[in-house]
């Protein structure tokens, strides 16, 4: 193995840590995704976040409770609160804030659950390039080798095209993975965003009926 890394020359040391880089955010990505709560669980938050702000909680206690709650219903609904003051200081209409809060909560989901997926997008494309870079680094000396020794040489030659290969299938090996890591979160994202917005706008709206009616008071 270790001679297998030194054969691929310089490029295999950044090779190494986007690999490194694409595991250690795959595994993050699958605990986060572990400890996501079901929907029986977040209907229930929603319910107990929403009863709250029925029965006149202030803000600053509700966002303490998001902050107990912590996982995906306590970031989003903790940004939708945040959101919430700061159009009530913009004097907003209704509908704006309808508009603008729903967006925020459907935003923040999002984020929340395609977290660090940038990087292994970022590694799956990049690696690629490394690859292809030490795929030419290796050329570069093979044909170096033959300027100075002539083909008389073979094993210099052999040297640099080893080089050559061993930093192409490098890069691919790591990049097929990350392809697939990236391509499932993604997909896996898309689905929990859909399924979490209904709550959202539920209670992006209990917390609209209770502005409304300070406002009419």
């Amino acid at each position: 193995m270790l001679e297998f890394f030194q054969g691929g020359g310089p490029f295999m040391w950044p090779l190494g840590l986007w690999s490194v880089l694409s595991i250690a955010f795959f595994l993050e990505r699958v605990y986060t995704y572990a400890l996501l709560r079901s929907e029986d669980e977040l209907a229930e938050i929603t319910n107990d976040i929403n009863s709250r702000i029925d029965s006149g909680t202030s803000v600053d206690q509700l966002k303490e409770f998001c902050v107990e709650v912590g996982k995906l219903e306590g970031e989003v609904y903790g940004e939708g609160l945040e959101r919430f003051e700061h159009l009530q200081r913009e004097q907003r209409s209704i509908e704006e804030m309808r508009v603008e809060m729903n967006g925020t909560v459907e935003r923040a989901a999002l984020a929340y659950l395609e977290r660090y997926l940038s990087v292994i997008d970022f590694v799956a494309k990049s690696v690629v390039l490394l690859g292809l870079l030490g795929t030419v680094n290796g050329m570069i000396n093979a044909f170096e080798g033959i300027a100075e020794k002539g083909l008389g040489e073979p094993t210099i030659v052999a040297a640099g095209i080893s080089e050559a290969l061993i930093t192409t299938v490098t890069g691919l090996v790591i990049a097929v993975p990350s392809i697939a890591i990236f391509t499932y979160f993604s997909n896996r994202a898309s689905g929990k965003a859909i399924q979490f917005e209904a709550y959202g706008h539920g209670f992006v709206d209990h917390l609209l009926i209770r502005w409304q009616k300070s406002q009419a008071a």
